[in-house]
């Protein structure tokens, strides 16, 4: 006679019941695993992100999304990429705020991500809605971002051209995520840092800049050549005027042909020319390419969450402000440069 044995207890089956129907369950799960609809966009410019300022973005978008709808957090992680391609992932805001690196890395991404589940007055159930913000700057050390990343889709080009604030709303309501969309621009454009009418006016026109600067130089001394040509011309005009006007000095006449003849001095005046120019054409050149790459400088954008950071942002403010006198100084020595070597120039064949 065989008994039947009890099941232990790690071989008992458990049953969760759901208070809904097996149609709203099946929508339920189809809204999880479905692809919603997405939002991406990016704000340029320079910021400064303390551990303050991811505290204030976590409680602004919670406070949004409890406010307006029947929404639940149901996680949120922050992910910190390091100059030295390193990254830490921590998963809750309290994680975050007791988070100290104590390594001598300098941030230069932070992803911060949100899911929630949402109840909608006119949806049956609840569905899952996915926000991500990210915080990029320019500092070695970051890296591309793609579909399948944790953060937003952004380009290498458009990481690489300057800080950036930029958001992803995965949602399955289109007035629910256009909200979010409004409420996360106006956050970004508050994080950004404003910039001097004058460097953002030479920042954005840095080529042209460049390209005027070489101009003016180079159109300044073919011009010069021209005025001096036409100067030493009315003065070689002046010296024989006499004898052409004089009707018994053809001795004379031929004995001042032959010795300007002699001494080729339309010759070598027309060599110094060609030397003057191809100078000045590399002069120019060169002057170009320094007041352009002095111009195009944007403010840079840093994440201080840690000491080196902060050493960090001292020494690019100071790069920053060497970048912008390097400016300055290149329109003056172009036109102080240009000045000089035409005055010269005119003086020495005068």
């Amino acid at each position: 006679m065989t008994e039947k044995l009890l099941p232990t207890q790690a071989e008992q089956q458990y049953v969760i019941a759901l208070p809904c129907s097996p149609e709203d369950f099946g929508k339920f799960i189809g809204s999880l695993l479905g692809k919603p609809q997405t939002i991406t966009n990016a704000e340029r410019g320079a910021f400064e992100i303390r551990k303050e300022d991811v505290v204030n973005s976590y409680h602004l978008v919670v406070q949004r999304v409890q406010q307006q709808n029947d929404g639940h957090l149901i996680q949120f992680t922050v992910k910190l990429v390091f100059d030295d391609d390193s990254s830490v992932l921590l998963n809750s805001l309290d994680d975050f705020i007791a988070y100290t690196e104590v390594r001598p890395v300098v941030p230069t991404q932070a992803h911060l991500s949100w899911t929630f589940i949402v109840k909608f007055p006119d949806r049956s159930h609840p569905e899952k809605q996915d926000i991500d913000l990210s915080f990029l700057t320019e500092a070695p050390g970051a890296i591309a971002l793609s579909e399948s990343g944790e953060g937003p889709v952004i380009s290498m080009a458009r990481i690489f051209a300057g800080g950036h604030i930029a958001y992803r709303i995965r949602h399955t309501a289109r007035t629910w995520g256009a909200d979010i969309e409004g409420l996360l621009t106006g956050h970004a454009k508050h994080l950004l840092l404003p910039q001097s009418p004058m460097r953002e006016f030479a920042q954005k026109h840095s080529g042209k800049i460049a390209i005027t600067v070489a101009l003016v130089f180079f159109v300044s001394t073919v011009a010069a050549c021209l005025f001096a040509a036409d100067r030493i011309a009315t003065e070689q005009l002046k010296l024989v005027s006499g004898l052409l006007q004089s009707p018994n000095a053809l001795d004379l006449k031929l004995n001042r042909l032959l010795q300007m003849t002699a001494e080729g001095f339309w010759g070598k005046y027309f060599f110094s020319v060609f030397v003057f120019v191809i100078f000045s054409f590399v002069a120019s050149i060169l002057l170009a390419l320094w007041a352009g790459f002095s111009a195009d400088t944007r403010r840079p954008s840093y994440i201080l969450l840690t000491k080196k950071s902060d050493q960090h942002k001292a020494e690019n403010d100071q790069r920053y402000k060497v970048r912008w006198l390097s400016f300055v100084g290149s329109l003056v020595v172009s036109i102080a440069t240009g000045i000089v070597s035409n005055v010269l120039f005119t003086r020495y064949w005068s």
